[in-house]
């Protein structure tokens, strides 16, 4: 069942929010709560966890001084998982189409 979200945007509740990738973490501090909910499109699964596309990830461009955005895979280790909503009927997002991490209230 886990190999059938790659391609697909999912809905992923994670706990320890804290340990997580801080371009995962909504910008605005979320009062003591311990998990938050992000759609994100999977891009592949393994033996560690689900790995996610972020469309702008920043990173740091030395040559110019500025913060560059790029596509970048993120790994969300199943230990952090505390629940995945998959729509199997939705469509899956099309190779190359860039997908935003949104959060869910």
């Amino acid at each position: 069942m886990i190999e059938e979200l790659v391609g697909s945007r999912v809905i992923v509740t994670l706990n320890h929010t804290k340990l997580q990738d801080k371009e995962l973490r909504p910008r605005v501090e979320i009062l003591e709560d311990e998990t938050i909910s992000i759609v994100a499109r999977v891009v592949d699964t393994d033996e560690l966890g689900i790995w996610i596309e972020h469309a702008d990830y920043p990173l740091p461009d030395t040559t110019i001084k500025k913060i560059r955005k790029h596509k970048a895979y993120i790994l969300v280790r199943y230990d952090f998982i505390t629940s995945i909503a998959f729509f199997p009927d939705m469509p899956v997002e099309k190779e190359g189409e860039a997908h935003r991490i949104g959060f869910v209230e």
